[in-house]
């Protein structure tokens, strides 16, 4: 798709639809004026429309890790779903802007959400319908005074060669001739979030005109983003799957032999893999190289990392890159992890030149010697675990990231995991819930992982009960907010949000874990379906409840009969679930040592 052809008229176009609201803004401008207006408009623009598709058209993978490719080369387009039963055909933007004019699409990592919104933001062009600009919102990480978001849009559009003057700018807002795809709102700090949500609220306030899509990972349903409607990338069926297999450009012997296995019993046996593009990916890249796909995601990762340190090109079947700072896999592997984690925490996943020298200093005096210059061409060009944008650093994706940071936990002494893990739990308690980090721990070291993290965090954080019921003491941190949301098939589910205080967010990390000890049966399942039921019906009749809007428990800790019926959903369940983990775990912990010591005895 030649670019110059994309944007042909565009401008143009877009200004003549919303001439008469932007005139009626400007309402100081003269006609020679205007006419001016209409020139800078269209130039503007079409350097802003050029340079954008230049920029969004092309993309890194991890497979297409040394030079970008062209989006619809290998891209195939998910559905959405609203609700449970309603699919929405991502191919046209306009299905989506057609359901609101805010929306939120969630997804999982790697699901491709980045690649899904420049996919719209191309699509729109080609519609000459709204101005689409697409703002990545880790940027915002880096912002340490007060902002305004329309300041952050002009700079947007200037950056990439947009010359609209700051007063037309306003016009041009209040017009609605705008699409803010805003993505990666989970990579925002949880110290940044708070403020970025007001100045947005009251940006949408202020031009409501506009259309606002909004990219994430899963985070607490979203309730405070009260305007918007939340839709959910769906992962890709078998066909999907393959399509994006056949699309890519891979060695053709391998593609095809994993094509037949992926039909045959791969997707079937691994759907939660192979129903995920980047872990379809990797499935591709490592099929030649494992005969078996592990259960475990960590095991996953770590044998696309052996592919990827083995193989140094994995689309050029025997052909191997040059690794110029001569370090074994191990040692490699054991730099990499220190880099990993110490960006991880710094919450950083594009570093400039100068910021990854200064982390490759940190590490060198903990492994073998080598030169920053050659660790970094080696993790571009051999291994492709990094890639570069401009000036600037990224990970392949941020999972990989993910992956290495529980592998330096893991590799850490018992006291030194204790003290950096819990250091973690507490400095983002969101970032670590909503991410793959402490799942991954808990699976490579579920022993260590509960004795030196989880449970002194319990033991710290329950500290506070100051001589409350456990059960209480935990209802009253998570000050829970409780909705019930209709879905197209007249199901009506029970769904919470934890409204626990800044100084508390630990506790919502404690939840989460928490619920990889649940255990249910059928009947359970029937018996707190039922209790649902009750605590709707009692809302609604003594609250005059509306299914869709929240209702927060903690301004009626009094009412002692809701408190009894929502102990008896599966919102009690889970509360009383973590309550008596303390006592699980250090159980657990009895037990193990009993048992090595009756391995020991004769």
């Amino acid at each position: 798709m030649e670019e110059t052809n994309l944007v042909a008229g565009f401008a143009k176009a877009i200004l003549e639809k919303y001439t008469d609201p932007i005139l009626k803004g400007v309402t100081s401008i003269c006609k020679d004026e205007w006419e001016k207006f209409k020139v800078d408009f269209d130039i503007c623009f079409k350097t802003y429309l050029e340079n954008s598709v230049k920029k969004y058209e092309k993309i890194k993978t991890i497979l297409y890790r040394t030079e970008p490719k062209y989006i619809y080369d290998f891209f195939v387009c998910p559905n959405l779903e609203k609700g449970k039963k309603c699919i929405i055909n991502g191919g046209s933007v306009d299905n989506i802007l057609s359901l609101s004019h805010y929306i939120i699409i969630q997804g999982t990592g790697g699901i491709g959400k980045s690649t899904f919104l420049k996919h719209l933001f191309i699509n729109e062009i080609s519609k000459n319908d709204l101005i689409p600009v697409f703002i990545e919102l880790k940027d915002l990480n880096a912002i340490n005074v007060d902002y305004d978001i329309s300041d952050f849009v002009f700079q947007r559009l200037y950056d990439l060669g947009s010359t609209l003057k700051k007063e037309y700018m306003e016009y041009a807002l209040r017009s609605g001739c705008f699409l803010f795809l805003l993505d990666g709102y989970d990579e925002i700090f949880t110290d940044k979030k708070d403020l970025f949500f007001r100045k947005l609220d009251s940006f949408c306030d202020r031009y409501a005109e506009n259309h606002f899509i909004i990219s994430s990972r899963p985070y607490s349903e979203f309730v405070e983003f009260q305007r918007f409607s939340v839709l959910t990338l769906k992962s890709f069926n078998k066909s999907q799957a393959m399509e994006l297999v056949k699309k890519v450009d891979f060695d053709h012997e391998i593609k095809q032999r994993f094509l037949t296995a992926l039909d045959q019993n791969l997707y079937a046996k691994h759907t939660s893999f192979a129903s995920n593009p980047l872990l379809l990916s990797i499935m591709l890249l490592t099929f030649d190289n494992f005969a078996e796909i592990p259960e475990k995601l960590h095991l996953f990762y770590a044998n696309a990392f052996e592919t990827l340190y083995s193989k140094h090109d994995a689309t050029k079947a025997g052909y191997r890159r040059e690794l110029r700072c001569c370090l074994s896999f191990d040692s490699f592997k054991k730099v990499f992890s220190y880099f990993c984690f110490l960006t991880y925490y710094q919450g950083k996943t594009e570093l400039t030149y100068d910021e990854v020298c200064a982390v490759l200093k940190k590490i060198s005096p903990n492994v073998p010697p080598f030169k920053s210059d050659d660790f970094l061409f080696d993790s571009i060009n051999a291994v492709c675990v990094l890639y570069r944008e401009g000036l600037n650093y990224k990970f392949t994706h941020r999972s990989f990231q993910e992956y290495f940071t529980a592998v330096f936990l893991k590799e850490l002494s018992d006291q030194n995991m204790k003290k950096i893990g819990i250091d973690l739990a507490k400095k983002d308690s969101f970032r670590l819930s909503n991410d793959s980090v402490f799942p991954m721990l808990f699976d490579m070291a579920e022993q260590r992982f509960e004795q030196n993290i989880l449970l002194p965090l319990i033991v710290e954080f329950e500290n506070m009960c100051e001589g409350l019921d456990k059960y209480d003491f935990y209802y009253q941190s998570i000050a829970p907010s409780i909705f019930y949301r209709a879905h197209d098939s007249k199901e009506i589910n029970l769904c919470l949000c934890i409204n626990c205080e800044s100084a508390n967010r630990i506790v919502e990390f404690l939840f989460d874990i928490s619920r990889h000890y649940l255990k249910r049966t059928p009947e359970l399942n029937q018996k707190l379906k039922v209790a649902s039921q009750n605590l709707l019906d009692y809302l609604i009749t003594t609250y005059d409840y509306k299914i869709g809007t929240s209702f927060l428990c903690a301004n009626h800790l009094d009412d002692k009969k809701l408190y009894m019926i929502i102990r008896e959903t599966w919102i009690g369940f889970d509360i009383n679930n973590l309550a008596n983990l303390k006592t699980h775990l250090e159980k657990k912990q009895r037990d193990e040592e009993m048992d090595l010591c009756a391995l020991l005895t004769d």
